[in-house]
């Protein structure tokens, strides 16, 4: 069974890259999942089980077909609207309220800048300190000095701090206002900035995860929007870019140094099994996970909070471990999320509810204009399948706010509003 995911999602994304005579979004969620696919399999051939937050252990590997099959068909009908939209077919992309997007713009710059008073201080001593350390401390649930610092703020700018997980809606925006709007260079780069307030704030806690995440969906806004780049963005980008990824880069090597140095294997058999452990634990979940209980406040934060006082904290999970009898916070992509929180049932009925809200949004195949409300919605819908190689990324309630707002964008953007 090991290699039959690698095979199908080869051969889905070879299928794709081929419809698309190209490389689209679609052939870039089904890559990612063959690459993991593979991993899997030099998990398995090398004895790299029951370590990085693999479940299973060499002795009781158990890859069994319907679990097999249900996490091919389950991932390929999360991608399957996205290979709806064609970038060679988009001519335009519009909005009846250019003063709303701008003042959304304005919005996610504000609080990119509030979480640049809140780190300015302490990043580069936590840069120059023990990195391991600081991880460590963040697992014990020792504040950072962000989150110390943050504390004294006003309760309107705390509220607003909610919305850093939001300014990510700055990266498809700098985007958009480069190739539709041919913004001033200026214009884009505050954009950019914003986006990378994410990765900038998890330094506080010796993070890579918003690295790696900001990474993976910048890529997808690059092949999105690759078709309207001229020569001189496309130079443009490299000369801004190199330099980022190459900081980046080094950040991530230095981090996964120091917390994996002294393991076995050290940080590259940790970044295998990080990256490779999403089929493993999916099958994992399925012989072992326990279906008395169900949890949804990782699919509906807001709700889970408001009307259960419940919160997907710590102690939660540690409570939900218990009952499972296993350590359940561990990569099983997004649909292994889905399963232990609301059993089989429930994950076919969320699998399917995804389906259909993506082709209600997207409407229909080969459309050649948008709207940025469409844009930020196949955005922030396209970060499930890709980053679910991983996990469920709306698990919290300040991502529950950027589904909201890009909700409440998509709506204003279907009239004019005079102003």
């Amino acid at each position: 069974m090991i290699i039959v995911p690698f095979l199908f999602f080869t051969l889905l994304t070879i299928y794709w890259w081929y419809k698309h005579q190209g490389f689209d979004v679609c052939v870039y969620m089904s890559a990612l999942y063959a690459l993991t696919s593979l991993l899997a399999i030099i998990i398995v051939a090398g004895e790299m089980l029951d370590a990085g937050g693999i479940l299973f252990d060499n002795y009781d590997l158990e890859l069994n077909v319907v679990p097999t099959i249900l996490y091919c068909a389950l991932l390929t009908l999360g991608m399957l609207p996205f290979s709806m939209i064609y970038k060679k077919d988009i001519r335009d992309i519009t909005t009846n309220n250019p003063l709303i997007i701008h003042a959304l713009s304005a919005l996610l710059f504000a609080v990119a800048l509030l979480n640049l008073y809140l780190i300015a201080d302490s990043t580069v001593e936590i840069l120059s300190g023990d990195l391991s350390s600081v991880r460590s401390d963040h697992y014990k649930g020792i504040e950072s000095p962000a989150q110390v610092k943050s504390e004294s703020l006003p309760f309107i700018l705390r509220f607003l701090y909610y919305f850093n997980v939001s300014t990510l809606l700055a990266l498809p925006l700098a985007f958009y206002y480069m190739c539709f709007r041919k913004s001033q260079w200026w214009v884009v780069l505050i954009l950019f900035f914003t986006s990378f307030s994410m990765p900038l704030a998890g330094i506080q806690s010796a993070d890579r995860t918003e690295i790696v995440f900001y990474g993976m969906m910048f890529v997808a806004c690059l092949i999105l929007f690759s078709p309207h780049f001229s020569k001189k963005m496309k130079r443009a980008m490299r000369i801004g870019t190199i330099p980022v990824a190459i900081a980046a880069l080094v950040y991530f090597i230095v981090v996964s140094d120091a917390r994996f140095n002294k393991e076995e294997g050290g940080a590259e058999a940790r970044a295998v099994q990080y990256a490779g452990q999403g089929y493993l634990n999916f099958c994992f979940f399925w012989e072992k996970g326990n279906t008395d209980y169900i949890a949804a406040e990782r699919e509906f934060p807001l709700i889970a909070h408001y009307a259960f006082h419940i919160d997907n904290d710590d102690s939660r999970r540690e409570m939900r471990s218990g009952q499972q009898g296993f350590f359940m916070s561990v990569f099983a992509t997004y649909i292994g999320d889905v399963l232990l929180d609301l059993t089989p049932v429930g994950m076919f009925i969320w699998a399917g509810a995804f389906f259909f809200i993506c082709c209600f949004i997207f409407k229909r195949p080969h459309r050649e204009e948008l709207s940025v409300g469409d844009l930020l919605a196949f955005f922030t819908l396209s970060i499930i399948p890709i980053f679910g190689i991983y996990y469920y990324r709306f698990m919290s309630m300040p991502s529950t706010f950027m589904i909201l707002l890009v909700c409440a964008i998509m709506l204003l953007d279907k009239y004019k509003i005079r102003l």
